[in-house]
Formats: structure tokens, sequence, C-alpha cells
């Protein structure tokens, strides 16, 4: 009995040195981080980080929030469901991530939801039973900007202005040499070849770049307003196949709050992405 208490003890420290996938979220309104429990809801997170990977949540808005209750995004799902996924470890308490569904088993795909309090009715295991709402995370940074959403004005349930999740990213948390370094945000190198640009962080700060993937040595920027003006047109030569560049490289002026749009073409490849300046 002892030599099994020994082997038990040592694996539950194995499991809580184990790295889990953080995610940072890049919204209208501020930024912060989600944890994934990779460990004990490995269904659920990998559906989520697989998503994220796709950039599936870009461009997307927390469509429902409700003050002292949750916020949720994922509208508009096109993935097929997945199995639920529960333990008992997991709670839908304060600051967690939880699968939103419509009532029926296994019916998760897309949509999630963060909790602003503690709903711990809306657990599997807990009364009144009604709700089974799989839990695969928590917010360990900026929760406050969460805070900021779940009171954000809204007309019913949805936010008015809409609130923007601009770009989702994996996050290599300080310290972890497992993804590609510690606190910066991780691309996927293996986006398809059609993908020509990325600009990150998004929204913009003074920090923001683009990371372009030329598949010619010439490269052709615009950058458009809301109004369909072109503010930048500019021309860009490289041998490299791809590179990062400060993009307030390309305009020389501060650019006043509200949405552009950044063409970048290569070849006959051609991307569009969407910014906001705060």
């Amino acid at each position: 009995m002892k030599k099994l208490f020994t082997l038990l003890l040592i694996a539950c420290s194995f499991a809580t040195v184990i790295a889990q996938t953080q995610v940072k979220f890049h919204t209208t309104l501020g930024d912060f981080i989600v944890e994934l429990n990779d460990t004990l809801a490995p269904i659920t997170a990998g559906n989520f980080k697989s998503l994220v990977q796709d950039k599936y949540y870009d461009g997307v808005t927390f469509h429902r929030v409700i003050n002292n209750f949750m916020i949720q995004g994922g509208n508009g799902a096109t993935k097929p469901n997945i199995q639920d996924e529960f333990h008992v470890g997991l709670s839908n308490t304060t600051g967690t991530i939880s699968m939103a569904n419509t009532g029926a088993v296994n019916s998760g795909n897309t949509q999630f939801f963060i909790n602003l309090i503690n709903n711990t009715r809306l657990d599997y295991n807990k009364a009144p039973l009604s709700s089974k709402h799989p839990v695969f995370g928590k917010v360990v940074e900026n929760f406050n900007v969460v805070q900021a959403i779940g009171s954000a004005p809204v007309n019913g349930s949805v936010p008015s202005p809409a609130i923007y999740m601009d770009s989702l990213r994996l996050y290599a948390s300080p310290g972890d040499t497992t993804n590609n370094g510690g606190g910066v945000s991780v691309y996927d190198f293996n986006a398809p070849a059609s993908s020509v640009i990325e600009v990150f962080p998004n929204p913009l700060t003074s920090e923001s770049f683009i990371k372009v993937k030329a598949h010619s040595n010439t490269i052709n920027f615009r950058l458009i307003d809301l109004l369909g003006n072109e503010l930048v047109k500019k021309e860009l030569e490289t041998t490299d196949k791809e590179l990062l560049i400060e993009l307030y490289s390309l305009t020389a002026e501060t650019l006043p709050s509200g949405i552009y749009f950044l063409e970048a073409q290569s070849v006959n490849v051609k991307s569009t992405i969407r910014l906001v300046v705060p």
C-alpha cells in the first residue's frame, strides 16, 4: 500500500509540472491569456487549440455578454461537434473557460464562454444537473479585461458596439522552452501558402509588426480605410521567403483610431487583413 501511495504521489507531481497550452486573446478591449487544461481535458482543449491555429476566431465577436454571469464567443459554428469531456477536478468557477452547447449531449463545437463568477450550477455533477458544460481552461492573466467585456454596454445580451476577438494566438509562457521561447505569441509556420500576410498584435500597438510570406521578389502593399481611400501604396523588394516588417515603417504618419485594411500581393497570391487602431 505504501508503494502504491508513493507511485500515485509521483504521478500527481508529474501531472502538475506538465506545460499546459496558453492562448493569448487580442480583443478590442484589451488582451488576456487563457491557459488550457491539456492534461484533464485533452479532447476539448485540443479542439480549441486546433481552431486557434486555424485562425477560426480571428475577427469573430463576443456575441453574448451577460454581466455577473459570463461572456460568450465563437458564434457561427461550421465545425463538427465534439464529445463532451468532464472531469471532477474541473468546475465552472470564476475565470474558467467552458464549452457552450445546445443542451443536448455532445453538441459543443466552436462556441465557448468565460465565467465572470462562480457558475457551478453549470457543472455536470452539481445541482440542478440541467446544464452540463465542460471546462477546459482558465484565464491566468488580465482577467480585468474579461470583466470589462462583461460590463460593456449591450443591446439585450449583444455588445453594442461590437467587441471583436481580432486575433487568438498560441502563447509561450515565460520560461517555457517547449513552444518557441518564452513570453511571445507563436505563429503557425505551416499555414497554407495562400496566406501571405499577418499583422500581430492586432488591435495595433507600437510594437505591431507584419509577417509576410513572399512568393516572389516583389511584394506590393496597400493600406485602405473604411471608405476605400488608399492611404499607402508601397512596393518592397526582397530575397527572403518570409520576413518581418514593423507596421509603421509603411507609413510615416500615426493612424487615427478606426478600422483599416492592409493588402499584400506577391505574384498572383493576395491577402487582405483587417486592422484595428484603438
